[in-house]
């Protein structure tokens, strides 16, 4: 399973459009993708949250360390949660139909770099400049618009701007309230 997860995760960092075909042919049910790929991804997020915040943040502790963890969680599943509810909702202004599993399924995908992000940083914390890789997400939405959303041609642009920025902002935005609210 583990080895699947970070597989997927460099096919998608790396060869976008064919992972997302690779993606589209497997066919995954919405329990195959929570609980094979998107919840244990939580779960390295909460562990390196956790261990970053206990051995390698200024102020690390175990308190600090568990709120890191909670803060880091509860970003990356409220961002995922309300971003595949947006577009879902969004999708007939772009051709599409509502399928909820579906734009949860295209949203954890698509949100890889996200993830990837949240599990580097509480190691490299002075590194802010880190987030402008988060940018990369555009280049994964477009694709995944393309092949696995079947976006029409003529709204792939604008599907693509409203997506990224939904999956870009949600979780950042949800960390950073409770960030300021937690600590």
């Amino acid at each position: 399973m583990w080895r699947d997860i970070f597989i997927t995760i460099a096919q998608l960092m790396v060869a976008s459009p064919k992972a997302w075909k690779d993606i589209e042919k497997e066919k995954k049910t919405q329990h195959e993708f929570l609980y094979r790929f998107l919840h244990p991804i939580f779960g390295i997020i909460a562990f390196t949250s956790f261990v970053g915040g206990l051995w390698f943040a200024r102020e690390g502790g175990v308190e600090n360390a568990l709120k890191g963890s909670i803060i880091s969680v509860v970003g990356v599943y409220g961002g995922y949660f309300i971003a595949s509810y947006l577009l879902n909702e969004i999708a007939p202004r772009f051709g599409l139909s509502k399928h909820l599993p579906r734009f949860q399924q295209f949203t954890g995908y698509a949100s890889v770099v996200i993830y990837a992000l949240f599990i580097v940083t509480p190691f490299l914390s002075d590194l802010f400049i880190l987030w402008l890789l988060a940018l990369y997400t555009i280049y994964l939405v477009n694709a995944g618009s393309v092949y696995f959303m079947k976006v029409p041609a003529a709204k792939v642009v604008d599907f693509t701007v409203a997506a990224s920025a939904i999956i870009i902002l949600a979780p950042v935005l949800i960390h950073t309230l409770f960030s300021y609210l937690l600590k």
